[in-house]
């Protein structure tokens, strides 16, 4: 699981989604903004992707034990919010860790 300090609180939640650079994928959507100090991931799961709150969690947790492991390797500070659609729920774990290392490699985020 993502560390506490590694995750996005609702004080520092970017209120304007126009100001950062989109990600683009068949499992996610995503925003990307630059950060002052380091490196935190949100991930926002809305009820239309998944109807109960067991789900909801689940495919949250997903997204943050492969996120865990990608945290040591990105060249600069970023803030990321992560929006997961419905065919995330079908996937294997492993498919979705390619998914967003492939998702930031192609933005050149990693080292």
């Amino acid at each position: 699981m993502l560390a506490r300090k590694n995750r996005v609180s609702s004080i520092e939640f970017p209120a304007a989604k126009d100001r950062g650079s989109r990600l683009v994928s068949t499992l996610f959507s995503g925003t990307l903004y630059p950060s002052k100090t380091n490196t935190k991931f949100s991930v926002v799961v809305s009820k239309k992707t998944a109807k109960t709150a067991v789900s909801r969690n689940r495919i949250r947790r997903r997204f943050y034990s492969a996120l865990e492991p990608l945290t040591r390797e990105l060249k600069t500070a970023v803030l990321v919010v992560f929006y997961p659609k419905t065919s995330v729920v079908k996937i294997p774990f492993e498919g979705l860790k390619e998914e967003i290392r492939g998702i930031f490699i192609k933005n050149n985020l990693l080292k």
